[in-house]
């Protein structure tokens, strides 16, 4: 009697690893997440010593060693494995690879007051609607010989995008959990664990076959299509999982460890940058622009308009190796720019592009544009603080404006 029930609760056991050792509930606990990552690395290990633990059994039963009704023991394995394969919320998540892209006149499934993540990608811009990330949320898309994949954390409102190589396959992704609410992305091909929150490895080092991160948006469709009205829209795919997927950003879902804040965990916060981010107050930035120091450079962040987005530039002038600070055109000297710069005297639009200066620079700095820096709004302090554990609120102060002469 004992061999038959040793091998049973050994296979449910490792089925049971199987089921639930990668369920996003765990990374409440301590080492919890440690027992998603290892939980994945020896799914298929444990599926086979639980299936050859059953072959085992099932012996014993044909030889007639043992009477038939231990195999009522092989029904909990089942379900098991059912859970895990068929049933999991996560396994219904999918990875698109060259999605089908409509322009914005005929995406006729997209409302003015549905959210998208919005990026530009060679030459063309891109929007992604929330509602079609929800079930798909890893884009592959290929431009000409460029690559580029995009990860979404529907429970974070936090989309990352970096350029990739071609040994990055979609058929090698999987979407094992979304441990503290951030997506957790395995590739098959190396063995690497991908946070989605930070699109880096879970030792924060660059996954083999990224490249340089890209900028990303999230804001509504009307306002996304105002600022890019010759965008491309992905196109619903033709696999619906979820009847009502959420069309604007949902509070986190998944349960987070506890931590000691001193903000409302669901407080909204803006993050500038990607290596070693910044954070500001949602609620504290407006149309003056803010410096903050963000991946080893400084760079200014401002909103245009309460109900516009926010933008991010660095302000390092590459051309002219110039460091100027920005100040708001509060007396409109620049038809067209929202900015001055204290180096240069020019003026500057909410587009990060030169509009007009002195006469002694024109010829100089005509064409120039500011590098935009990755920034993501709307975003939760809670989850932010727990992926980015030395990240800090910045209260930044705004500068001195330089004295400027007249353009002549």
């Amino acid at each position: 009697m004992f061999a038959p029930l040793l091998l049973i609760v050994s296979a449910v056991l490792s089925a049971g690893v199987v089921a639930y050792g990668t369920n996003a509930l765990w990374a409440q606990y301590p080492h919890g997440i440690g027992l998603i990552l290892w939980s994945r690395r020896l799914e298929w290990p444990l599926v086979t010593l639980s299936l050859l633990l059953c072959i085992v059994l099932l012996g014993l039963v044909i030889s007639g060693k043992r009477r038939a009704w231990w195999l009522i023991g092989l029904g909990p394995i089942l379900a098991l494995f059912a859970h895990h394969f068929l049933m999991d919320p996560g396994s219904g998540l999918a990875v698109i690879d060259n999605p089908t892209f409509v322009a914005a006149a005929e995406a006729r499934f997209i409302s003015g007051n549905d959210y998208v993540v919005g990026l530009h990608f060679g030459d063309s811009a891109y929007a992604y609607p929330y509602a079609e990330l929800y079930d798909n949320p890893i884009v592959i898309q290929s431009d000409h010989d460029k690559r580029m994949m995009l990860i979404w954390s529907a429970f974070a409102n936090r989309a990352v995008a970096q350029t990739i190589t071609h040994d990055i396959k979609a058929r090698d992704i999987e979407i094992v959990s979304a441990p503290a609410n951030a997506l957790l992305l395995y590739d098959r091909s190396d063995g690497q664990f991908i946070n989605g929150i930070k699109g880096r490895l879970m030792s924060g080092a660059q996954p083999q076959g990224f490249g340089a991160p890209i900028v990303v948006s999230t804001m509504t469709w009307k306002d996304w299509v105002g600022i890019n009205p010759q965008t491309q829209v992905m196109q619903p795919p033709a696999r619906v999982r979820t009847a009502s997927p959420p069309r604007s950003p949902i509070l986190p879902s998944n349960p987070m460890p506890p931590a000691i804040l001193d903000l409302p965990a669901t407080t909204t916060i803006v993050l500038v940058g990607t290596t070693q981010p910044a954070a500001l107050r949602s609620d504290e930035v407006g149309p003056e622009p803010r410096n903050v120091q963000v991946d080893g450079e400084t760079a200014f962040v401002f909103r245009e308009a309460a109900d516009k987005p926010v933008r991010a530039f660095s302000c390092h002038l590459k051309k002219q190796d110039l460091f100027p600070h920005f100040t708001l055109d509060v007396n409109h000297k620049y038809k067209g720019g929202m900015f001055i710069d204290s180096d240069t005297g020019s003026g500057w639009s909410a587009s990060g592009a030169w509009v007009d200066g002195m006469k002694d620079v024109r010829q100089e700095m005509k064409g120039t544009r500011l590098a935009p820096i990755p920034v993501q709004d709307g975003l939760y302090w809670g989850v932010m603080k727990f992926w980015y554990p030395e990240l800090k609120l910045t209260s930044p102060t705004k500068d001195t404006p330089a004295p400027v002469t007249s353009a002549s």
